[in-house]
């Protein structure tokens, strides 16, 4: 228990010094190419300000650089152990003694499994949270770094478009929504709007944008022209004011080709199930949902791969080992990366996009466990 203890340790705090070490790294890198940015976005607050505007910026990258690179740090970081371990000749008393290989190295299995339930509470929890945080204070003087993507609700036609979308506060500056005719209206009409902010669905009443002083068309107007259908999705609060319901949300606007990798599991099969997306769509969207499942039986099998390479029976060498546990890894990193292209391109389904990857990599290192050191 005590040398299990001392492996745990061990792996842990050499997967915490490669974490400080690369975001280190990135951090003053980033620093030292946007320092101007940075006074210009703390203006007169002083260095204080400039010290808390440069912490607060890296804590959000922090967390979002853990979920891109967790696994990889994982890896890495068993690989630098087992080196050690070699280096030091901690394995031959054990192995002489009877121990198993696998038994020796058990509290590294159970610790990458342990580091793998902390990048998927990161990955459920904390991204989510801060996704686009960073984003939105690092560009906050720059409009066109949060350009409106446009986008047509599938469910109701309707097209979405604006100037600039805040995704913090979840709101459209200068939004423009262009309701089809004859279904919601009995002529092409497009609402105009200083502001719109979208709402969450809560009880009876559904998702929607709520759009504030409304100049164009008059309200009156509009009233007019809404269909028995319009005045379902679209209702007229007052003289300036108007609710569109629409399944729509605020990171649909911005990046929607990658924005779903930073939603949490629940929201992302709220989005699967939404109306308002095309079959394409949802389609890119139940592959990320299977991957996301089977990222972390990739991680503990790609473990699995690095221990019996990096202790092999008839080893010529750390170096050599070294070398051929890297070329199996991206051998293995590869063949995800082919099916989830497959997946993609609709070649092969979604689940087998996903799942193709686990059942190669497990069968892999099943037939690798056999040339461990004894």
């Amino acid at each position: 228990m005590t040398y299990d203890r001392y492996l745990t340790r061990n792996l842990l705090h050499t997967f915490g010094i490669c974490f400080i070490a690369m975001f280190g790294l990135v951090a003053v890198i980033d620093l030292f190419e946007n320092l101007d940015e940075m006074l210009v976005l703390n203006g007169s607050n002083g260095p204080m300000g400039l010290v808390s505007l440069i912490l607060t910026l890296n804590g959000y990258r922090s967390i979002l650089f853990l979920d891109r690179a967790g696994p990889a740090l994982a890896i890495i970081s068993v690989m630098t152990v087992l080196i050690l371990l070699q280096r030091s000749g901690e394995l031959h008393p054990l192995l002489a003694a009877g121990i198993p290989m696998y038994r020796i190295l058990r509290p590294m299995i159970v610790a990458s499994i342990a580091i793998n339930g902390l990048l998927v509470f990161n990955q459920e929890v904390l991204v989510p949270r801060v996704a686009f945080l960073e984003h939105e204070i690092r560009h906050r003087n720059d409009p066109s770094q949060t350009e409106v993507e446009s986008l047509t609700d599938h469910s109701t036609r309707i097209s979405i478009d604006g100037q600039r979308v805040n995704l913090a506060e979840r709101v459209i500056e200068r939004p423009e929504f262009a309701l089809p005719a004859p279904s919601l209206v009995s002529e092409l009409t497009i609402l105009k709007a200083p502001v719109a902010t979208y709402f969450p669905p809560n009880g009876k009443h559904p998702a929607g944008w709520l759009l504030r002083d409304v100049s164009s068309p008059p309200v009156a107007d509009l009233s007019r022209k809404l269909t028995k259908r319009g005045r379902e999705l679209v209702t007229v609060l007052d003289n300036s004011k108007v609710f569109v319901a629409s399944a729509v949300t605020c990171d649909q606007l911005f990046h929607r080709s990658s924005s779903y990798t930073s939603l949490s599991t629940p929201e992302l099969l709220e989005r699967i199930r939404c109306p308002a997306f095309s079959p394409v769509s949802i389609h890119r969207l139940v592959l990320h949902l299977h991957s996301r499942f089977t990222q972390p039986f990739l991680n503990v099998i790609a473990v699995l791969l690095t221990m019996p390479l990096m202790v092999r029976r008839e080893s010529p060498g750390l170096a050599a080992d070294s070398t051929l546990c890297g070329f199996v890894l991206a051998l293995l990193f590869a063949v995800t990366q082919g099916f989830q292209s497959l997946g993609a391109t609709d070649v092969i389904t979604p689940e087998l996009a996903a799942w193709g990857p686990v059942i190669a990599g497990g069968a892999m290192s099943a037939w690798l466990s056999g040339v461990i050191r004894t």
